[in-house]
């Protein structure tokens, strides 16, 4: 008898645990979907829980602020970019392959996936703005780039050089700078071929450098 109480505890636990995931998955679509719509300053946390079809309450219990919600929505974002390009990677072990594959992947991301693309060129414009603690966003973004250095030259986080990190920073602003152009003229993202035939050019001069 004993046990069959603890299974039924772990059942319920397993459910609110469920429930919460899913109340802050809807959060974060419901955020993307906002955040496309309007500036970033002018969504509501009500803007967001009503699309969500969740309670005010369950916001307040995931994020003590707006500020923080958007943390964790473009932290959920940057995983997801890393998770896919860290698919593509494997098993490649040449670098310049690994940059291709890469760039192609971001173009990718971008074009069948464009309301993240969206937030994260959003956000980048507020990386100097006050959303979080001072310069939270800023040392998110390094974070980032440190992870997406250490994926391209097949090396752990604590291996990364500063030749790594710049590769990874014109992977990312590159790629970023083609998206945000053409969002801006309301053109499709550009085909994955043009981001390779781009990055790898500036790879190359980087190491001629």
């Amino acid at each position: 008898m004993p046990n069959t109480q603890r299974t039924d505890g772990d059942n319920t636990l397993g459910r609110r645990a469920r429930k919460a995931l899913a109340a802050r998955r809807a959060m974060f679509d419901a955020g993307l979907a906002a955040f496309e719509r309007q500036p970033i300053g002018l969504v509501s946390v009500l803007d967001i829980t009503e699309a969500a079809d969740v309670a005010k309450g369950v916001f307040y219990l995931h994020f003590r602020s707006k500020d923080e919600f958007i943390i964790a929505l473009w932290e959920d974002v940057q995983r997801t970019f890393l998770d896919a390009i860290r698919d593509v990677l494997g098993g490649v072990d040449s670098v310049d392959e690994r940059l291709k594959r890469a760039a192609g992947r971001y173009a990718a991301l971008a074009r069948d996936n464009p309301r993240p693309a969206r937030f994260w060129l959003r956000v980048n414009s507020y990386l100097f703005d006050e959303i979080g603690q001072p310069g939270q966003l800023g040392l998110l973004r390094q974070q980032f780039l440190q992870q997406l250095a250490a994926m391209l030259a097949g090396v752990t986080l604590e291996e990364v050089t500063e030749r790594d990190m710049q590769l990874a920073g014109v992977l990312d602003a590159s790629c970023w700078g083609l998206i945000s152009q053409a969002s801006q003229l309301g053109n499709p993202s550009p085909d994955p071929e043009l981001f390779v035939s781009i990055i790898t050019g500036a790879a190359r001069a980087i190491e001629s450098a």
